[in-house]
């Protein structure tokens, strides 16, 4: 049983409320970024079989690690699950008494069957960034199924296999997954390392390179 510090539990009925009002269609969630390894502290709904503990996903991630508490609540955007679902989310971050991020409430809302139906559905399921590309998120289980994700996505961006890797596409790859905030998890660095054949001491002179 995880306890929900009071700062984000007193969200817990306003996430009951939302999930109760879309049905089986909708699921809320509440994450905790004290851990963002297993951020997941309430979700109410199954819309991307999750369960309390799971990680934030790789959009949120990439996010978190490009904007930190400067990040902004993101309203009616569009995104696809690995599963082929067509979601409409929200996401409004909670923040302390000193403006700092400690959290966020998320929706997410099943529009699969809704994208199917006749034209007179458009304007309810169009969403603010329905001009732009729709890019696949990635709602992980576990910490470990996330961050085997984000290796993985580096690797087809990059194009080529780990053995075939020279110093500047090993660069890349590392490059890729920052941006990505994979450096977030505990015990990146490690596994990153040992992914790419190469020292932990190696991938921090890569960051270094990339970040100066």
């Amino acid at each position: 049983m995880v306890t929900i510090r009071p700062e984000l539990a007193s969200y817990v009925p306003i996430a009951n409320m939302i999930a109760e009002n879309f049905g089986d269609q909708g699921e809320v969630v509440i994450h905790d970024f004290a851990d963002v390894s297993a951020s997941l502290v309430y979700i109410k709904g199954n819309v991307t079989n999750r369960k309390v503990g799971a990680p934030m996903t790789d959009r949120m991630f990439q996010d978190w690690r490009k904007y930190g508490n400067e990040i902004e609540d993101n309203y009616g955007f569009t995104t696809r699950t690995k599963d082929g679902l067509w979601l409409k989310a929200s996401l409004s971050y909670i923040r302390n008494l000193e403006g700092q991020v400690i959290g966020c409430l998320g929706i997410n809302l099943d529009i699969t069957a809704l994208i199917s139906t006749s034209k007179f559905l458009t304007t309810l399921i169009s969403s603010s960034d329905d001009q732009a590309p729709v890019e696949q998120e990635f709602y992980g289980k576990d910490i470990q199924e996330m961050f085997h994700a984000l290796l993985e996505e580096a690797k087809q961006t990059i194009g080529i296999s780990i053995t075939s890797m020279k110093r500047d596409d090993k660069i890349a790859f590392v490059k890729h997954l920052d941006r990505k905030g994979a450096f977030l998890i505990q015990g990146s660095a490690e596994q990153i390392a040992d992914y790419l054949r190469v020292t932990k001491q190696t991938i921090y002179n890569y960051l270094d390179e990339i970040r100066k």
